[in-house]
């Protein structure tokens, strides 16, 4: 049977005693948590938003379908999108199902540099073929490539900002295999907040660091992978 889900409370108590900022036999229930619960909720929204630095997590990776309307080159992307990846799809506007399709086509990615070096961007065409991505917003912003003379959705791979941590009560927007390092990582900026001895806030330095690298190598997408080698031989050329 698969362990219960722990709260942010409970994953923030379990911090405090780690970093023996409160008694082993504390509980939730105890009056005097709720300023420490309340930093630590602020603590862990940090912790996980720094998540983003750190590498590729699969779960903030998720397709968002984009209403593409007829004559816009310009959209922004919800404010839940950290960032977007990679080529996107598009999808004529007879799909009523953008799951299941027919006559998707490629609308390939470009950096600014190349954006900039468009000629004609007032150009129209029934379909898009290139975008590029601004971020030096509040939002991310896509602007498409001929102008779409037709409605349709593009399909983009986007990466989404965790959940925040307001509600205590609720789990952490991470599987529970993070768990652990989230107690670890806690509890180390908990220690460094309060002032505690070097020598202990850099245990808990190590082992937070440690225990974070363990999820993030496990965080990718678990597909099958396959390496070739290349390497000259006096066949080479044949």
């Amino acid at each position: 049977m698969a362990s219960v889900l722990a709260s942010i409370n409970e994953l923030i108590l379990l911090a405090l005693k780690r970093a023996a900022l409160v008694p082993i036999e504390t509980r939730l229930s105890g009056a005097n948590l709720v300023p420490k619960l309340e930093h630590g909720r602020r603590l862990l929204d940090l912790i996980i938003d720094n998540l983003a630095t750190k590498g590729f997590i699969a779960r903030t990776m998720v397709f968002h379908d984009l209403a593409i309307v007829a004559g816009t080159s310009e959209y922004d992307m919800p404010a839940t999108t950290l960032d977007v990846h990679e080529d996107a799809m598009f999808i004529p506007s007879f799909n009523t199902d953008t799951e299941h399709t027919t006559g998707e086509l490629v609308c390939k990615q470009i950096d600014l540099a190349t954006w900039q070096t468009i000629t004609t961007k007032g150009s129209e065409s029934s379909r898009p073929q290139l975008y590029a991505a601004f971020r030096d917003g509040a939002a991310v912003k896509l602007r498409f490539w001929p102008v779409p003379s037709e409605a349709g959705t593009m399909r983009v791979k986007t990466v989404r900002l965790l959940d925040g941590n307001d509600d205590g009560s609720a789990s952490p927007d991470l599987q529970r295999y993070w768990f652990d390092a989230i107690v670890w990582c806690l509890a180390y900026y908990f220690a460094v907040d309060a002032s505690m001895p070097p020598e202990k806030i850099t245990f808990l330095a190590q082992m937070s660091e440690g225990k974070k690298q363990e999820c993030i190598r496990y965080a990718y997408e678990h597909t099958s992978q396959r390496a070739v080698v290349c390497y000259p031989s006096q066949w080479s050329s044949y």
